[in-house]
């Protein structure tokens, strides 16, 4: 941890007073403000799961990549303290909402974000099912997988009020569908998809008039254990597959009108194990999180959509990294370290290089990250 972590709050990010922190109900905690030379670059957030009462944690992004604590606010749910599933932290492309999953409640927490970083809480609403496992959302559209019990989709207005429920805006996973994982958002909305771990299964849902959703259409996964999922801003899809030890992979598709996911490629895999999370950067970077082997790999994707594996870097010393996010600027990316109670911090360097600069205490059990 960085040294200067401990130090008492002088004045909050943005020049609000420290009180100016206390945002919608929600109660800052105290924190430290970081050298002024090295500056705040944006901000990270987490959410600490814990089942007493989910808060998400606010980190400013300082000059030099490391991350300091600005503050901690209440979602008005619950969390498991246990590993969910991963996604359940995420910021809309505007990068002025943040909605996170309180699966110990069956609810999703609407935050505006402000300029400062500070939060605001717009509303707690139910999340349309049971235990809410990841949320996306895109151009006014947010869509929640709901993982236990009838596993399905429930699709919300994100609206400046917060999320509204869209009636007929909710659709079961397919029948055969078995550890629903994480769930995404086309480019221009046109579709929802739904990654199904254990089946070897994609779920494509086509949205609607209103915001209503299709009934499911199911793909197989073109590798073994589907799990996380991002799409390119061409709409190409990419999924990290889990895979058996040393294959984790990532798979490329495109959706036909039909709703059914073509590869566009072979998997590509790295020659790891456990991939869960996937993130893209903002040079055509792909990042893909491999907790099993302690590892993040580095992929490259031509401007025709090509995938080219790159590399693999230690996530540390016994590390398990389950989400990962790049900041806005593509300068760092940080993973949540899930055994180790920690965010570790890396630069992005030409080439999809990443050098390890440090790392961030967590609550224990936390989930989900995004970078601003």
């Amino acid at each position: 941890m960085h040294g200067l972590k401990n130090r008492a709050l002088g004045i909050a990010l943005g020049g609000a007073a420290a009180g100016g922190l206390v945002l919608g109900g929600a109660a800052s905690a105290s924190a430290a403000t970081p050298p002024a030379s090295w500056g705040v670059h944006g901000f990270v957030y987490t959410s600490t799961n814990s089942a007493a009462g989910n808060q998400v944690e606010v980190f400013a992004r300082n000059g030099d990549g490391t991350l300091t604590l600005a503050g901690t606010y209440n979602t008005g749910g619950t969390g498991t303290a246990a590993n969910y599933g991963q996604g359940s932290v995420t910021l809309s492309p505007d990068r002025q909402t943040l909605l996170v999953v309180d699966a110990g409640s069956n609810q999703v927490s609407d935050f505006a974000v402000l300029p400062n970083g500070a939060l605001r809480l717009r509303n707690v609403v139910a999340s349309g099912g049971a235990t809410p496992t990841s949320v996306a959302i895109r151009g006014g559209l947010a869509e929640v997988l709901n993982s236990a019990g009838t596993a399905n989709v429930a699709g919300f207005f994100a609206t400046p009020a917060g999320l509204v429920a869209i009636p007929h805006g909710s659709q079961p996973l397919s029948a055969g569908a078995s550890s629903p994982e994480d769930i995404a958002i086309s480019p221009g909305n046109g579709h929802v998809v739904v990654t199904e771990k254990v089946s070897d299964t994609i779920d494509t849902f086509a949205v609607g008039p209103g915001g209503s959703l299709g009934p499911a259409v199911t793909s197989p996964s073109d590798s073994p254990l589907s799990f996380a999922e991002v799409f390119t801003a061409s709409g190409q899809l990419l999924v990290a597959d889990d895979g058996a030890n040393d294959t984790s992979a990532v798979s490329p598709y495109r959706i036909a009108p039909s709703g059914a996911l073509g590869a566009t490629q072979a998997a590509v895999s790295d020659g790891q194990t456990a991939a869960c999370w996937i993130t893209l950067g903002s040079n055509g970077e792909v990042f893909v999180d491999n907790a099993g082997s302690g590892s993040i790999a580095s992929y490259q994707l031509s401007p025709f959509g090509r995938l080219t594996f790159l590399r693999d870097t230690s996530a540390g010393t016994g590390a398990a990294p389950l989400d990962n996010s790049v900041s806005s600027d593509g300068r760092d990316l940080y993973a949540v370290i899930g055994n180790q109670d920690q965010i570790a911090e890396f630069s992005v360097g030409p080439d999809a290089q990443l050098t390890a600069i440090g790392t961030q205490a967590l609550p224990a059990g936390s989930e989900g990250i995004a970078a601003g």
